[in-house]
């Protein structure tokens, strides 16, 4: 048995108990997660290609419109991004305490800085047995807003240049987004720029966040992968010594 410990909101939990599912995740979260993950392996590559295009394929562009379908998909997986972060930010107002940690980092108690250095020694091999977190542990709580900041960053700057050439309705209030680029003295070039900056920062933060996550399964002390499929955390034995 473990002892008890207080958790990322600094509230005392319960002995963790091996073997012992603990429901983590709910269902809307888990969908919201993996609608992202693919999102992603749509928006990451046609990103890149219509920023750099293909100039050697061959054939006849009326039959080919590679470039039309490439714009399609990224467009298709930019609203299923954008739905999928408002969706995301009006379910941690109505699911459980594990769903607003992504959204409330509690910097203002010691506690939690506490529990973020002990996580960065542990990640950096420094410490031998990690601290026992049933939801996110601090430093998956920074990275994880960062991410958010980087989405919603992307969605403006992404529907900024979407608008010049849309006459939607719903679209028009991003054109402050195009009115503030110029207003800070750049060009709409720029806000190209920016949009494929956000790009390389949220690869740089999978990359971070697939290392974490597979060092967590293997040498953790629960269960993550498993985590985000079903939902329930499982403490091990033997792990993370």
């Amino acid at each position: 048995m473990n002892t008890a410990k207080k958790d990322e909101f600094c509230e005392e939990i319960p002995p963790l108990q091996e073997g012992t599912p603990i429901y983590v995740f709910q269902l809307p979260v888990r969908l919201w997660h993996w609608s992202m993950v693919l999102s992603f392996l749509v928006l990451i590559p046609t990103g890149y290609i219509i920023g750099k295009p293909w100039h050697s394929i061959s054939g006849d562009p009326t039959y080919l419109f590679y470039m039309g379908y490439t714009r399609m998909a990224h467009f298709i997986a930019g609203f299923i991004l954008s739905i999928g972060l408002v969706w995301r930010i009006l379910f941690a107002f109505v699911g459980n305490k594990y769903s607003r940690q992504v959204f409330v980092v509690p910097i203002w108690r010691k506690c939690w800085w506490q529990d973020l250095l002990s996580d960065i020694r542990w990640y950096l091999f420094l410490d031998k047995t990690p601290r026992e977190h049933i939801g996110h542990n601090p430093l998956a709580q920074v990275g994880m807003m960062t991410c958010m900041t980087l989405l919603a960053i992307m969605l403006l700057t992404g529907f900024g240049m979407y608008v010049q050439s849309s006459d939607a309705w719903f679209l028009q209030p991003f054109q402050l987004v195009v009115d503030f680029i110029y207003w800070i003295g750049d060009s709409g070039r720029d806000l190209h720029s920016f949009h494929r900056l956000g790009m390389l920062l949220l690869m740089g933060f999978i990359i971070i966040h697939l290392y974490m996550v597979i060092r967590e399964e293997i040498m953790g002390k629960s269960t993550l992968v498993s985590t985000m499929f079903n939902g329930f955390r499982v403490m091990r034995s033997g792990k993370g010594g």
